[in-house]
């Protein structure tokens, strides 16, 4: 929002492909359930660009999302000898960017939810499916300076819907 109340609002899609690791532990409780724990990162990033003129108000604007960490707890049901599925809660991390003439957010913080299926092979490689989402908290930067554009606002409350097919090794 611009001194001359005027509103620019953009819905933002982005598609971005990134590449991971993690690390866990299925801790079993009984024949048919485990209790999964790890931990999840991606490297790669997420960039968002906004740009508009009112006037001689000039706003641009980049919001940069990477180095997404998740920790999570994922209950998981045994339904074969070589297959389970899964519900995954994990408290979600990334860092944040801006550029621009505004001020730098704060990183973000969420919770993620998902769902998956992991089935083993006699050799210890696995092959895991998981579809989710995480909803961050809101960020937001302001214009600094002494400029007109000082007083503009940018904001974003970024969720993230994935899916993702992984290959893994149980020890």
């Amino acid at each position: 929002t611009a001194t001359s109340n005027s509103n620019d609002s953009a819905q933002i899609g982005k598609v971005a492909g990134v590449v991971g690791a993690e690390i866990g532990y299925a801790l079993p409780l009984g024949s048919a359930f485990l209790i999964d724990v790890g931990l999840t990162y991606h490297s790669g990033e997420a960039k968002i660009d906004h740009y508009s003129e009112f006037g001689d108000i000039l706003r641009d604007v980049s919001f940069k999302i990477d180095d997404l960490v998740t920790y999570y707890i994922a209950p998981t049901v045994v339904l074969s000898d070589t297959s389970s599925l899964y519900l995954k809660l994990g408290l979600s991390e990334a860092d944040t960017t801006v550029t621009g003439d505004v001020t730098k957010p704060g990183h973000l913080s969420g919770t993620t939810w998902a769902i998956g299926t992991r089935t083993v092979l006699d050799s210890g490689i696995f092959i895991r499916t998981e579809a989710g989402y995480t909803e961050y908290n809101g960020i937001s930067a302001h214009g600094k300076g002494t400029t007109v554009a000082s007083s503009t606002s940018y904001s974003a409350e970024p969720t993230i819907a994935f899916g993702t097919v992984s290959l893994g090794f149980r020890f």
